[in-house]
């Protein structure tokens, strides 16, 4: 059996629904290939290194994950390494998100044991170019590097190394598709994939326990809304979701898609009784008319499941301080919306700036957000079968076909 290694982003407690909705769609994919695939899955620190969410417990997730610090000897024995998903590669998320969870959970002594641990893990730095050659990235993004990111004397060539020596790296946004095209010097193999957890499929999911918090909804039966986690909510936003919710004829109702109070701008938002499960959060998605959300992977997962997202985010979606995180910046959002003739969805948060009520309504209404869903989806499917065929080649084994 071929033995594959899958280096994600770390998702402590799984935190992060978004994050695991990745994590699910390589297992997705790994099951419509059939058998004859083993995953050994990798991260900087697992789940575990606190206490797992409520809702995340007792679930049977298909993996668990090895520390990457302590286990890089091992990647050589896999007959493919994948990097899946997030800003695995890009400076920023080192030298920010990775770094300080490194120094915040004690797995290093400072910021230069840190960037030594990164360089190895993320840029498989000490790994021979055989290594490489077997190596895939999928559904990453470096939209935000620069070119005094590849000035850097030390993340600058073992960056460079990676992207000219890998296999083959699709991104999931066609910004960072034009620089990996440009940095491998290819112009003709296509490096835009979809998001990653775009490649679970309808149905794919349905695997992980749900309760009667998502199946008692009846399809189309409310507005799910879940603000305030990445951008401030603009005071004209509650007013222009209630004026949604009165022209669809859905009620509006909180989605706890994080762990997180519910901001007091949106507090008269019902919130839906019971227990819920991380099934019941993705489970929920198809059933409701809309989501209007200001999180990337929400709006990313609900026009996966053929639900129209509205997506709030910043006018200059640009960090202003150097202790601002990019990987939460709100460029990615309107990217995604645009890549996708979605923009009609994307509303910045500077009143009189393309909110149009009326638009969206008859968008949902007249068929175009279904347009807009499926051009999404057949990206998906595409990007699925070239992802597949690809590690099936370097694998040595036949084509696959990809179960609908």
């Amino acid at each position: 059996m071929a033995r594959v290694a899958v280096i994600t982003a770390p998702n402590i407690g799984y935190r992060n629904t978004g994050m695991l909705t990745v994590d699910l769609a390589f297992e997705s994919l790994r099951r419509r290939m059939g058998g004859g695939l083993d995953a050994t899955w990798y991260t900087l620190h697992t789940p575990e290194t606190v206490p797992l969410r409520e809702c995340a417990r007792g679930t049977r997730l298909p993996f668990r994950f090895l520390p990457l610090t302590e286990h890089l000897g091992s990647l050589r024995d896999h007959d493919a390494v994948v990097f899946w998903g997030d800003f695995l590669h890009t400076r920023h998320y080192l030298a920010q998100d990775a770094t300080n969870r490194l120094l915040d959970f004690g797995f290093a002594a400072d910021r230069d044991a840190a960037r030594g641990l990164l360089q190895r893990t993320m840029l498989l730095a000490d790994q021979p170019d055989e290594l490489l050659a077997r190596t895939l990235s999928y559904g990453g993004t470096i939209l935000h590097n620069t070119q005094s990111d590849y000035e850097d004397k030390e993340y600058g060539p073992l960056f460079s190394r990676l992207v000219t020596r890998s296999h083959r790296m699709w991104v999931r946004d066609p910004l960072s598709a034009a620089k990996i095209a440009h940095l491998r010097k290819d112009r003709t193999t296509d490096c835009f994939g979809s998001d990653a957890a775009l490649l679970s499929r309808p149905g794919d999911l349905d695997h992980l326990p749900t309760t009667p918090w998502s199946r008692s909804l009846p399809e189309g039966g409310a507005i799910g809304v879940f603000l305030g986690a990445r951008t401030p909510v603009p005071d004209w936003l509650p007013a222009f979701c209630q004026g949604l919710s009165d022209r669809l004829g859905a009620p509006l109702e909180w989605l706890p898609w994080f762990d997180r109070d519910v901001p007091a701008a949106v507090g008269h938002i019902a919130q839906r009784p019971g227990e819920h499960t991380i099934g019941d959060l993705l489970g929920v998605l198809p059933r409701y008319r809309l989501v209007i959300t200001d999180t990337y992977h929400l709006a990313v997962n609900a026009w996966g499941a053929g639900t129209p997202a509205v997506c709030v985010g910043a006018p200059e979606p640009t960090p202003k301080t150097h202790d601002d995180y990019l990987t939460l910046s709100d460029v990615k959002k309107h990217v995604f919306h645009m890549a996708y003739d979605a923009t009609d969805f994307y509303l910045s948060t500077q009143e009189g700036h393309g909110q149009d009520l009326h638009r969206i309504v008859h968008l949902v209404e007249g068929g175009g957000a279904d347009a807009v869903a499926a051009r999404i989806r057949e990206h998906a499917d595409h990007s699925a079968t070239s992802f597949t065929e690809t590690l099936a080649s370097l694998l040595g084994a036949p084509r696959p076909t990809l179960a609908p």
